[in-house]
């Protein structure tokens, strides 16, 4: 069962790790990332933030999807970390289930416009994260859990592109 998608561009880190773990709960982190899945030293950075007893893959977005439908996973709470939006909306619309998405940090870059305090977001990353609204499904940003998260739909109201 996923418990939550996260989009991160720093994909696995310590944040994500612990203050995700006390608040999920989950038994599993599943990154879904072309880049990541294809770099043996990144995925080796990413297993020393793992904590202890949590299962991690990395994968190409659709394996990641495919891995995902497994019913083996099915009965375990898996954490899924994305690294924009695009590849978000991808998962999306491979997966059965819909959960909710938390949008955490994407840095700032030329092109791009402060969504939240540590996220900003391109008129592409704002088309993708629509079209995920569109899907119903729910939308928040806050850097941790334990801060109140803000709904995505009231902060592109203020989005000027």
């Amino acid at each position: 069962m996923i418990v939550k998608v996260r989009i991160d561009d720093r994909l696995l880190h310590g944040q994500i790790a612990y203050s995700w773990k006390g608040a999920l709960n989950y038994e599993a982190i599943i990154i879904a990332n072309d880049k990541a899945a294809s770099d043996d030293i990144q995925k080796s950075a990413m297993k020393m933030a793992l904590p202890d007893g949590v299962k991690l893959a990395v994968r190409h977005v659709a394996e990641a999807a495919k891995l995902l439908m497994d019913s083996r996973l099915k009965s375990m709470k898996v954490f899924v970390v994305v690294s924009n939006p695009k590849d978000a909306l991808k998962l999306y619309e491979k997966i059965e289930e819909v959960p909710s998405l938390n949008i955490g940090g994407m840095q700032k870059a030329e092109g791009k416009v402060a969504l939240a305090q540590a996220v900003f977001v391109s008129e592409e990353d704002i088309q993708y994260l629509d079209a995920i609204v569109e899907k119903n499904i729910e939308v928040e940003v806050g850097q941790v859990p334990d801060e109140v998260q803000k709904s995505y739909s009231v902060l592109r109201k203020k989005i000027k592109l």
